[in-house]
């Protein structure tokens, strides 16, 4: 089968490999869609996936159809499904109290797109019972944002949102936009968003559950979000993964306010801890989701009570995509989610 591979530093080649095989256990999957994620970026940057290694084939936000069942007996040939690209052993601290998203074996563990083959090929073999049938009122284009919609939900649910709370989000990229989208239906009465790039501004001026978004480069910001927020946002949540990004959430956050990281950077990165504690703020991560989050993330979709659809800006082949990540890392590429149909 054709993939992508990722075979050093800001490298991906188009190659020919194995298709998994049916091992009576696993389910194989035709990908039909796949997203690219920022931490794909950040791996095509280092040249490595998860486990430092070269070779790593991305992907792990994917729908296709069932080429072999496996071991579910539920699902036959032709069915569409989506699935959680996530490996928990079931066995550790974490997984047994609730936190199997925070396995402690989890890094060792092959995980799609991450540390084992994803999604940026013609075939993927996907651990059973992390498979998801789709509903026919979900598209493929819908079906692929399950992922990052449970990745969102997860770190809303951190924030501890209630009715009637102000609510900053820094960053204007997929996930951002759907914190977003997840804050309003938890009860924000005010949305702001900061965000850089010109075109993510002008997208999430027109995204239904944004009151407002600003230039995160203004100079002007601090007081800006001050005078919005009337003092201080409630809560802040943070996508953008940058220096810039958490330390406006520090200033603009009332005292005792509550932060949420839910981007990711690979480098160490400096917050002003000054403005931290002097107004006594709460800061919480947020990493990946529940099994339950992916599935309310699915059902609010195919309900249309999440609308993401409009988050996908682009699609390329797989022949296409080493000139979509030089654009994406260089920020020359007008863009919020795009995809890779094999």
């Amino acid at each position: 089968m054709r993939a992508v591979q990722l075979t050093g530093p800001k490298q991906l080649e188009v190659v020919d490999i194995d298709s998994p095989g049916a091992d009576g256990e696993n389910v194989i999957i035709k990908v039909a869609v796949c997203g690219i994620c920022g931490s794909d970026i950040h791996y095509w940057e280092i040249g490595a996936g998860m486990d430092g290694r070269p070779g790593l084939i991305m992907g792990h936000e994917f729908c296709g159809t069932v080429v072999d069942s496996g071991s579910r007996d539920d699902l036959v040939p032709g069915d569409r499904v989506t699935a959680l690209p996530i490996n928990p052993c079931g066995q550790c601290h974490n997984c047994l109290n609730g936190m199997p998203n925070i396995c402690l074996n989890g890094l060792k563990r092959p995980a799609p797109g991450n540390n084992s083959p994803g999604a940026y090929a013609e075939f993927i073999a996907v651990r059973p019972d992390m498979v998801r049938k789709l509903p026919e009122s979900v598209s493929d284009m819908e079906a692929v944002l399950v992922e990052p919609a449970a990745v969102a939900l997860h770190a809303v649910r951190k924030s501890a949102i209630q009715a009637g709370d102000c609510v900053l989000i820094t960053g204007g990229g997929p996930i951002g936009l759907l914190c977003a989208s997840w804050a309003r239906l938890s009860g924000a009465a005010y949305i702001g968003l900061t965000e850089i790039d010109p075109f993510r501004i002008n997208f999430a001026r027109e995204n239904e559950f944004v009151d407002e978004a600003f230039d995160a480069a203004n100079a002007g910001l601090s007081k800006t979000l001050k005078k919005v927020s009337k003092g201080g946002f409630d809560i802040a949540i943070e996508t953008s993964a940058s220096d810039a990004g958490i330390n406006t959430a520090v200033s603009a956050l009332k005292p005792q306010g509550r932060m949420v990281l839910a981007g990711i950077n690979f480098k160490i990165q400096s917050i002003h801890t000054l403005g931290f504690t002097v107004k006594e703020l709460a800061m919480y991560s947020a990493f990946a989701y529940l099994a339950a989050e992916f599935d309310i993330a699915l059902d609010y979709i195919s309900r249309n009570k999440l609308t993401v659809e409009s988050l996908v800006t682009q699609s390329s082949g797989l022949g296409e995509v080493q000139g979509i990540f030089e654009k994406l890392s260089s920020g020359h590429l007008n863009a919020i989610k795009v995809l890779i149909q094999p």
